[in-house]
């Protein structure tokens, strides 16, 4: 029995193809099947309500209550059911714990996957995953040979403890994406010393939105920017194994051959771009792609029924904070693609992109990583008109915040979120007669305040945008159970008319309540 092993912490909305002769033993998967169940939620949130309170209680006990209100609505969708799942990882994660968990992200405590060292440090420390590694570890002493699959670094704690724990007369192999890039690093650790590390065939994967759902129905993904222009249909077609409809990240010209696209069967369409301007879309490479062309590119792909959804990369070179609000004008102007996924750090690649394209960004100056981040994602770069990287977050934060007046961001990079959903009354319309709880929020009772102090309160949490509202207990109970539409003077009818439109007009805008038209 030869055993493919899925360490955490990874993108559990895709499940493998495990490959001939090969049995799957998706330990991250298990592990958010887990922690997700009803009753162990309302476990870790009865934990906190018997536990002292505190800021960190509190603030998890909150998480864990609006993660089981608004999963547990029958209509919720897939995105709400993902920030509902991140809420979860993010509540139970926290201290004392040393690996804290978000939906797509892992952070060390006091260190960070870049460096071998913290990763050896980390196998010591708690971790909300702990008890689901000795379950699979269990299964290497009949195993004719273990190989741990590693795509990312987040998988890095969790890979190295169940390194540790093969046994000595059971081969081990250390494959993936990120094992193989990294192998000269990572084979003098000593967890993985005796390990073999492959250069195997990357594996299949499709999308499972749920987490007991069936995978048979699912969409084939590509997890690598894949180059239509340079890519032969029978290519696509190998890739995917002949599936009748596939997702995935492409390059941003590949939406200039939609033919391609649709004839392979793609359903779903992910692309990254870093901004716009009078004549070009500008790719992560720093490739320069017409916006006339692109416009008919994407309108041939949405009369074919794909999706094309956009992330947003942040600090490069030579684009800075004016060339992002004029980008943004741009982006309400014309509405290029379906959706806009959100926006993420832009990274100088510390190895060549495995496309082969050069990066094309003029005028930068590429530094190397510091000596001690032996396992570097990427390199420093400099650049005369580039935002400087100590305020990148803070320009994420707030285009982030502007974005989301837009409409909702997805709740990670997930493959998942990248699909279309049936879309759901948003209207803000003045006009509208009913209202219910916006899709994301949950009203949440505490026995304390969010500073710990002992007095029971009630908040309102929406999962989307992360703002969190002190409520009125007096109103509390009237609006806690508006999952369904209701006319506004029957659910506040004790409160004035005057104050009534102010109330209503109040939680609209801050996300809590959704009009609807009657």
């Amino acid at each position: 029995m030869r055993l493919l092993v899925l360490p955490p912490h990874r993108d559990v909305t895709l499940v493998p193809e495990a490959p001939e002769g090969w049995q799957c033993v998706d330990v991250a998967r298990d592990f958010c099947r887990r922690v997700f169940a009803h009753d162990a939620v309302e476990a870790a949130a009865a934990a906190r309500e018997r536990a002292p309170a505190t800021a960190q209680t509190m603030r998890e006990l909150l998480l864990l209550r609006a993660a089981q209100s608004v999963h547990g609505r029958a209509d919720s969708s897939v995105s709400t059911r993902l920030r509902a799942l991140g809420a979860v990882l993010s509540a139970i994660s926290g201290p004392p714990d040393g690996v804290h968990l978000r939906l797509d992200d892992v952070e060390l405590e006091g260190g960070t996957t870049e460096r071998s060292a913290d990763v050896l440090r980390s196998l010591d420390q708690l971790a909300s995953y702990r008890e689901d590694l000795p379950l699979a570890a269990a299964r290497f002493a009949g195993a004719d040979r273990v190989r741990l699959w590693l795509e990312r670094d987040l998988q890095l704690p969790a890979a190295a403890w169940l390194a540790r724990a093969c046994p000595e007369q059971v081969p081990l192999e250390v494959a993936g994406p990120f094992a193989w890039a990294h192998r000269a690093v990572l084979a003098q650790l000593s967890v993985f010393q005796r390990a073999t590390f492959v250069d195997a065939a990357p594996l299949r994967w499709r999308v499972s939105p749920g987490l007991d759902e069936a995978v048979s129905t699912s969409l084939v993904w590509l997890s690598e920017a894949l180059e239509v222009r340079a890519t032969p249909l029978d290519t696509v077609r190998a890739l995917t194994g002949g599936a009748e409809g596939w997702a995935g990240h492409v390059s941003l010209d590949s939406l200039l051959h939609p033919d391609v696209l649709v004839e392979s069967g793609c359903k779903v369409a992910v692309v990254g771009f870093c901004a716009v301007d009078s004549d070009a879309w500008i790719d992560p490479l720093g490739a320069r792609v017409s916006r006339e062309a692109l416009a008919q590119g994407t309108r041939r792909l949405r009369d074919a029924g794909v999706h094309l959804v956009a992330e947003w990369w942040i600090g490069a070179p030579g684009v800075d904070e004016a060339d992002l609000d004029a980008t943004l004008a741009v982006l309400d102007a014309e509405p290029v693609f379906d959706k806009l996924a959100g926006v993420r750090p832009f990274h100088w690649p510390r190895t060549p992109p495995e496309s082969g394209r050069p990066m094309l960004w003029p005028d930068v100056k590429v530094g190397a990583p510091p000596d001690d981040r032996d396992l570097a994602r990427s390199r420093p770069f400099e650049h005369a008109r580039s935002i400087p990287s100590a305020r990148v977050p803070q320009v994420l934060a707030g285009l982030a915040t502007r974005l989301l007046a837009r409409g909702p961001l997805s709740p990670g990079r997930v493959a998942a979120a990248c699909l279309p959903e049936v879309s759901r009354p948003r209207a803000t319309d003045m006009s509208a007669a009913a209202i219910q709880l916006d899709a994301d929020c949950a009203w949440v009772q505490l026995p304390a305040g969010l500073d710990g102090a002992p007095k029971p309160s009630w908040f309102a949490a929406n999962l989307r945008t992360g703002s969190v509202l002190a409520m009125d207990a007096r109103l509390a109970p009237k609006l806690a159970g508006l999952v369904r539409p209701m006319e506004v003077a029957s659910v506040l009818g004790a409160v004035p008319q005057a104050q009534r439109e102010k109330l209503v007009d109040t939680l609209v805008a801050r996300s809590v309540l959704t009009r609807v038209n009657g």
